[in-house]
């Protein structure tokens, strides 16, 4: 399959990078001090990096995301706030809120326009290797969510998703580019004629992103989405595009992410029926 594919070399090239990796106390510059210090979590645009924070730290983020483009759909805007807290080194949770903002004008769909207060959403977030002392970073996630609105049309009607996600990552060269590789699956379970229904979705995003200055990285990611009604695979996407991260001040960050889609590997043109033609998300973080 086309996902296969493009999971193959994505780790055929991160197999490639995977050195053995420095200790913080070893990644010195030539002048013996340290080089800034980045979390990869939110450096990247879509996607993630590994790092998780450190034990006892608290975090707020709130990350905004609008499609705009599919067939029968102007936009949807969905926000995504929670707080996380990191329990050990390894190992973090986190609660939040599920938002949606939907512009629907196709009577064959649902003509909702408004905002939804949709639902709510867990994550437990374990890093397996530390990447300062591992070849490479990874952490598994693991994402319940319950909404009581459909995330696509806005019907009301009680549905669940789980998601479950590798993300891994590497400094390819020190404090100057990081590279990522997300995995993730999720089923969703939605009700229809009195029986539980399940759809099924598979990512695979590659990126990268490049330091211009400690407070100022710029990347570029390419996604490739697969959906699969009824556990049966039917349609794909590809999307990409670029994103830039910024560090406002030492507590809050903000990174900014466009893709656009493209005709993929098995596709002449892009599928406007399944998926949207742009992507924008903005992601805010506040720790403490």
């Amino acid at each position: 399959m086309v996902h296969t594919r493009i999971v193959a070399c994505a780790m055929v090239l991160l197999l490639a990078l995977a050195k053995p990796a420095l200790s913080q106390t070893e990644a010195q510059s030539d002048n013996g001090h340290a080089g800034p210090h980045f979390d990869t979590e939110h450096i990247f645009g879509f996607g993630e990096g590994s790092d998780i924070g450190a034990q006892g730290e608290w975090e707020i983020e709130s990350f905004t995301g609008g499609s705009f483009g599919a067939i029968g759909r102007d936009f949807n805007i969905a926000n995504d706030t929670s707080i996380r807290y990191t329990v050990t080194d390894e190992l973090r949770f986190s609660v939040g809120t599920l938002t949606d903002y939907l512009n629907i004008h196709d009577p064959r769909l649902s003509i909702r326009n408004g905002a939804n207060l949709s639902g709510i959403v867990a994550e437990i977030r374990w890093n397996i290797l530390n990447r300062l002392t591992s070849p490479f970073g990874m952490t598994f996630t693991f994402d319940p969510e319950w909404r009581r609105t459909d995330p696509g049309f806005g019907r009301y009607n009680d549905n669940a998703a789980i998601t479950a996600a590798l993300l891994i990552d590497k400094e390819v060269i020190p404090n100057q580019l990081f590279m990522e590789l997300n995995l993730a699956y999720a089923p969703f379970w939605r009700p229809l004629a009195g029986q539980w229904l399940r759809d099924d979705s598979f990512t695979v995003l590659v990126g990268g992103s490049y330091v211009i200055t400690p407070n100022f990285l710029v990347g570029a990611e390419i996604r490739h989405e697969n959906f699969a009604p009824y556990g049966f695979p039917r349609s794909h996407a590809l999307f990409v595009g670029p994103h830039v991260f910024l560090q406002l001040d030492k507590s809050l960050t903000a990174s900014f992410a466009w893709a656009f889609q493209v005709p993929d590997f098995g596709a002449r043109h892009a599928d406007l029926a399944n998926f949207e033609r742009y992507e924008a998300g903005l992601r805010l973080v506040y720790g403490f």
